[in-house]
């Protein structure tokens, strides 16, 4: 059978889209290219959790864990790819496979593939992505057997990966066209009505862009957030990680060319935007620098699911603080609370934050004066709770100076040491309060 032309594939395409959609089976699609994005940016080395200063320690490490991970998405993207397919279809495919592995001919391979590869219809290059990840799971299962996965090998495998879905002509369609009508769209009326608002037409587009981008990256976070109710396995969510850690840098280009040097952009709005972006940007190095390096090698479930938890919730409440803060540089007096039922504001967070250091600070004010060493462990549970419950509304900056300070409290070897460390503990907490307060959220509120 002849190539189908390009028009008549994207009509194809369309009204397979539109099947999809009435048959309710939009979400399996959505999940199911948001893999398949994964698996184009997860071999990347900049998309993975690295400490800063260890980028070159990352390129020398054994890969074999995060085959692993990949192996497992591989199976749910199958499960996907299955239910999407048409029931005729699938009986089908299932009847071909049973004629290859029961004759085992040559000339019966040679048709099945060719079937395959022909693809007239997107329910063929769903066969034909089933069949690529059949034989990548075999590849990777021998693979991890082996005493070292090298970057180099990690990397040709993900270069194999994306070149077999590129065969797949309508699912690389799928990838190709990054918004689609039938999935992605901003339900909100405030934000719909706030674009409209745009008297620029560029500009308005290119904030549409912006805002479907955000609200496309926030669905990502809804899979890993079903995974955590759910008690599924975690360590998948580093794929979908890595895929916004690259959307976000993006983004951040998109802002900058597209919407930042728009001749019709005000110095207000300006400053606002460039605002959002630094701290989307700093949180996501608290996250992809610190809450999830090492998570591939964990074993234990607790602190897998503390380390996904937390990296959820700060992207989620970043993309979320994002979104208010364009709807703000664009409407002064757009409402937060008319978008996210769950939104913690930046001034609800610095107010957590004080109140937090400030029992901190008491805590180590109430043992400074006596400093008995018995007093270390009970000190070392407080520096451990304000670790995972507050640390993060934090500077990523202030975290390592954090550590440093409990690390000498509770490595103190003398009374005497103790107390100094205590002290010194002390002065930075008062001080760090000091610059929390300086927060222009917490300076507008005191003036209202």
């Amino acid at each position: 059978m002849e190539n189908l032309a390009p028009s008549n594939k994207q009509t194809t395409f369309t009204q397979w889209l539109e099947e999809v959609s009435r048959t309710r089976k939009t979400s399996y699609v959505f999940e199911l290219e948001m893999w398949i994005k994964c698996f184009d940016r997860f071999f990347r080395p900049r998309n993975q959790p690295i400490q800063l200063g260890e980028e070159n320690v990352f390129l020398i490490k054994d890969f074999r864990e995060e085959l692993a991970i990949v192996r497992d998405v591989t199976l749910r993207m199958s499960y996907l790819a299955n239910e999407i397919m048409s029931k005729e279809r699938s009986r089908l495919l299932q009847f071909d496979r049973y004629i290859h592995n029961t004759l085992r001919r040559d000339y019966v391979m040679d048709e099945f593939l060719n079937r395959l590869l022909e693809q007239p219809t997107p329910d063929d290059s769903l066969a034909l992505l089933l069949d690529s990840l059949a034989d990548l799971r075999t590849l990777i299962d021998d693979m991890v057997r082996l005493p070292e996965v090298t970057f180099q090998t990690f990397t040709a495998i993900g270069k194999l990966i994306n070149r077999e879905i590129k065969q797949c002509r309508y699912i690389d369609m799928l990838v190709a066209y990054k918004f689609k009508v039938q999935y992605d769209r901003v339900d909100n009326p405030a934000i719909a009505a706030l674009i409209k608002r745009v008297p620029d037409e560029t500009l308005r587009q290119d904030l549409a862009k912006i805002f479907l981008e955000l609200f496309r990256l926030l669905r990502y976070l809804d899979f890993i957030e079903k995974d955590l109710e759910n008690d599924r396995p975690l360590k998948n969510s580093l794929l979908v990680f890595s895929l916004i850690n690259s959307e976000v840098r993006i983004l951040f280009d998109f802002i900058e060319v597209r919407i930042c040097k728009n001749p019709n952009i005000s110095p207000r709005i300006l400053e606002t935007l460039d605002s959002a972006v630094f701290a989307l940007s700093q949180e996501m190095k608290k996250v992809f620098s610190h809450e999830l390096v090492g998570l591939v090698y964990l074993r234990q479930a607790p602190p897998i699911y503390a380390k996904v938890e937390n990296s959820h919730g700060m992207l989620r409440n970043a993309l979320q603080q994002t979104i208010v803060h364009i709807s703000n540089a664009f409407d002064s007096e757009f409402d937060a609370k008319s978008l996210f039922t769950s939104y913690t504001t930046r001034l609800e967070e610095s107010r957590k934050l004080l109140n937090e250091i400030g029992s901190l600070v008491d805590v180590i004010s109430e043992v400074e004066p006596v400093a008995e060493l018995e007093k270390l462990l009970p000190l070392a549970k407080v520096f451990d709770e304000f670790r995972e419950s507050t640390l993060k509304l934090l500077m990523y900056k202030d975290w390592e100076e954090y550590e440093n300070f409990v690390e000498e409290v509770t490595g103190s070897k003398s009374v005497e040491g103790l107390k100094f460390a205590l002290h010194r503990f002390r002065i930075y907490l008062e001080a760090l309060t000091g610059e929390v307060r300086k927060r222009s959220v917490l300076q507008t509120a005191a003036t209202v």
